[in-house]
């Protein structure tokens, strides 16, 4: 069987719009660290359980390590955010972060997630990350920042 040309798959998966969120993790000095992701997904209810998929870098040996990662989701004002996490830092971009329990989270999202790690699966270059919810605080109204056409685009509204 041929494999998929390489472009053409990158730009069909491109037409499938996700939201954006930021995955952190605290150092063992307490410093927050973050990298921009566009693969988080709720995998139950009950127990609340998510999964985000991550390539292998600072975040995810802190992941790695403390079995724990925080979830912020994007508002369309935090474009900022994604592009600072992202790996293209801002000097000018100075994220809040929020302490929690266990990890911090980014100021401002329309939701925050505390995640203890129950499971990690090695795809080819990613390692998925799947983890029990421990807390989580929504927003009441924003609108997300979406990945859509390898663009940040921030059309949809809530609330």
């Amino acid at each position: 069987m041929a494999r998929p040309d390489a472009d053409l798959y990158r730009q069909s998966v491109a037409l499938f719009a996700t939201g954006i969120v930021v995955v952190t993790a605290d150092d063992t000095g307490g410093q927050p660290h973050g990298a921009t992701v566009n693969s988080f997904t709720s995998i139950s209810l009950d127990p609340p359980t998510v999964m985000i998929s991550l390539k292998r870098g600072r975040t995810h040996g802190l992941i790695s390590a403390s079995g724990w990662y925080g979830v912020s989701v994007l508002a369309r004002e935090q474009r900022d955010y994604a592009t600072h996490f992202s790996g293209r830092r801002n000097p000018s971009c100075e994220p809040v972060f929020l302490p929690g329990d266990r990890v911090s989270t980014l100021d401002g999202s329309l939701a925050r997630f505390e995640c203890e790690v129950t499971r990690e699966v090695e795809v080819h270059d990613h390692t998925l990350f799947v983890a029990r919810v421990h807390s989580h605080t929504p927003a009441t109204k924003g609108s997300p920042l979406v990945f859509f056409d390898s663009r940040h685009n921030h059309d949809l509204h809530l609330g």
